[in-house]
């Protein structure tokens, strides 16, 4: 019998303790499965056709779980912090907790709906059944090769500069994605993480106890890396299921834990709970005063590997501000330069009491953050003849492109696929420079600072990583992937860490993501037929793990296109972030920016440190 509680976790890898609970997304979780399980029942009884599911044409919304729907008042100056209600005509689209859409329909082995009926009867307290739950298979009918199979034979260890962008572009994308992107796993019914895997990836859980939503990803025997250590089992828990916002059967959605516009949530929270412990008084954001430099405040959570005395580990709004050390400089900074405006705008305006000052405050500080990504990070990204056809360059002063009909919702072709992208540029390390500009003081591997800020406690260790992430290059994207996140990423103390490529390539698979030829078509591209249609030494490797090429998993076949003229990745992607990027920016609720308030391109990194001078609005060297 599956054990749908079934939360043995042996892991001790820092990796697990990410994963948090959420009672409210449980529940919506399954109300999802119901709905799912209804839909599979209403096709079996052919109430509803294949086609009317794909289409989102079941005209049924008599699921038996609706979630509860949100309570617009009039329309509101500032955005709501789940996202709910920006536009008051569908005011669900971008909210937390609610599904990724997609370019193109699912793809799971079992037809478009994969089959959850254990897991549902599971729910219900029924006799489970032996049945799976169906990660898509290969073109033949065969399971795909295994995730690890393909990252360790394609996604490969090496060291290739970037000529024109450096590690803050990096940096920067990582922290818009976690703004905009957060998958919700399952978890056991007690709120605690679920392990497929015993004793640390030593082997697979017995059946009867594998909690339904585990995907755990095989390690070959004579792995390259792995292997050494005899371990068999890399962890991996699917991702939650959304229901339909109008009680709707359908194919799956993954819910996204994040709301799906880019409005700072991972600085702010998505909920009134998170907001209200991060809020201080006089609209101000609580910080740690250490020594009169203000730093995120402390957490009481147990993420953070080191616990010794004077150790740190600071509080977010998404809870992942830890997870290495330059997202939290960025943190940092976002926090303070909300302070310094919120001081700027209580002087200016007296007469305001803390909420209007905090509100305001936090408007401004967003229109600043989609300025910098519409306006300078975006077309370093996609080049001009992108965001030309897209229609995304940059205007100047007030936008008046809004369009109620346009839904921000991510796809989950942008999470899973194209905007992890940005893996393939992290480099293995970050070079500090000497306080004279003339040498390097300090090369830290990246693994080291996973989950270990008690660097940012040092006097100069902010400012210097600033400038080492603004002269340092970021690696060019290419399936080349440094073992710092292909082998070691949070080790937590243990010689080898989680595969985050394999990982990359589960989550699409997980997410029904179709293959990469498909997304080729999808864009009016030439798909691959023969394998030998790739350059050589990609063919070559191709040939050794998957069947066919339409076999080939769409991150892996994103990471090996040449990039589109002007830009720093290829088509594919390409068109599906700019695609996603143009439907953000239409989908901007009015209150976003009006043009009696709007900022100026502030230098924001200048003016929340001690650093004198520096030009970070371009992210690369001209």
């Amino acid at each position: 019998m599956v054990l749908s509680n079934q939360s043995i976790n042996p892991m001790k890898n820092v990796f697990w303790s990410v994963v948090s609970h959420d009672a409210r997304a449980a529940t919506l979780g399954r109300g999802g499965l119901l709905n799912l399980f209804a839909a599979q029942e209403l096709k079996a009884r052919q109430a509803i056709s294949e086609d009317d599911l794909l289409l989102g044409l079941t005209e049924n919304t008599d699921g038996p779980f609706c979630p509860p729907q949100p309570s617009c008042a009039s329309p509101n100056r500032y955005r709501s912090i789940g996202g709910e209600c920006n536009n008051p005509s569908y005011s669900t689209w971008g909210a937390v907790l609610t599904g990724f859409e997609r370019l193109l329909p699912p793809d799971y082995s079992d037809g478009k709906n994969f089959d959850v009926l254990c897991a549902i009867l599971e729910l219900l307290d029924k006799n489970a059944i032996d049945t799976t739950w169906a990660i898509k298979t290969a073109k033949s009918g065969v399971p795909l090769p295994s995730a690890r199979t393909v990252s360790s034979a394609l996604v490969l260890e090496g060291s290739h500069p970037n000529p024109t962008h450096n590690l803050m572009f990096m940096q920067f994308g990582q922290f818009i994605a976690h703004d905009i992107s957060a998958g919700v796993v399952f978890t056991a019914d007690d709120g605690t993480a679920i392990s497929c895997c015993m004793n640390d990836g030593e082997d697979f859980l017995p059946p009867e106890l594998t909690h339904f939503a585990c995907a755990p990803i095989a390690i070959d025997p004579d792995d390259q890396f792995y292997g050494q250590f005899r371990r068999k089992c890399i962890n991996f828990v699917r991702t939650q299921i959304a229901p339909a916002h109008d009680c709707s059967v359908g194919y799956a959605k993954q819910m996204n834990g994040a709301s799906h516009y880019p409005d700072l949530s991972h600085l702010y929270g998505s909920t009134e709970e998170k907001l209200s412990s991060l809020r201080d008084s006089g609209g101000l954001l609580k910080v740690f005063n250490d020594y009169g430099r203000d730093l995120p405040p402390l957490t009481k959570r147990k993420e953070c590997l080191s616990t010794k005395e004077g150790a740190a580990c600071f509080e977010s709004g998404d809870n992942h501000g830890n997870q290495i050390i330059s997202l939290t400089v960025l943190h940092t900074i976002f926090t303070r330069e909300h302070n310094r405006l919120a001081r700027a705008l209580s002087a200016l305006n007296p007469d305001w009491d803390e909420d209007r000052v905090f509100w305001e405050t936090r408007r401004i500080l967003q229109a600043q953050f989609q300025h910098i990504i519409y306006n300078e990070w975006l077309p370093l990204l996609l080049g001009s003849q992108i965001i030309k056809t897209f229609a995304l360059s940059p205007s100047e002063g007030y936008s008046s492109s809004y369009d109620p009909n346009a839904n921000p919702s991510l796809s989950a072709e942008f999470s899973t696929a194209a905007m992890r992208f940005g893996h393939s540029v992290v480099d293995g390390r970050i070079t500090l420079p000497s306080p004279n500009m003339g040498g390097i003081y300090e090369t830290i591997s990246i693994p080291e600072l996973m989950f270990q800020p008690s660097r940012m406690r040092l006097r100069h260790f902010l400012d210097r990583l600033l400038i080492g992430l603004s002269t340092q290059p970021m690696q060019i994207v290419d399936p080349y992937v440094t073992e710092g996140l292909s082998r070691y990423m949070f080790h937590g103390g243990n010689p080898y860490g989680v595969d985050l490529a394999a990982i990359n390539i589960q989550r699409g698979r997980d997410h029904g993501v179709q293959s990469y030829n498909q997304y080729r078509k999808l864009i009016g591209l030439d798909v691959f037929t023969d394998f030998q249609q790739f350059p050589p030494n990609a063919a070559k490797r191709l040939i050794t793990v998957y069947e066919h090429p339409d076999d080939i998993d769409l991150w892996v076949g994103g990471l090996l296109e040449e990039p589109v003229e002007g830009a720093i990745i290829g088509p594919t992607f390409a068109n599906i972030i700019a695609d996603q990027d143009g439907i953000e920016l239409l989908s901007q609720p009015p209150q976003a920016f009006l043009r009696a308030d709007l900022p100026g391109n502030e230098p924001v990194p200048c003016d929340s440190t001690t650093i004198p001078s520096m030009d970070l609005s371009k992210f690369r060297e001209d």
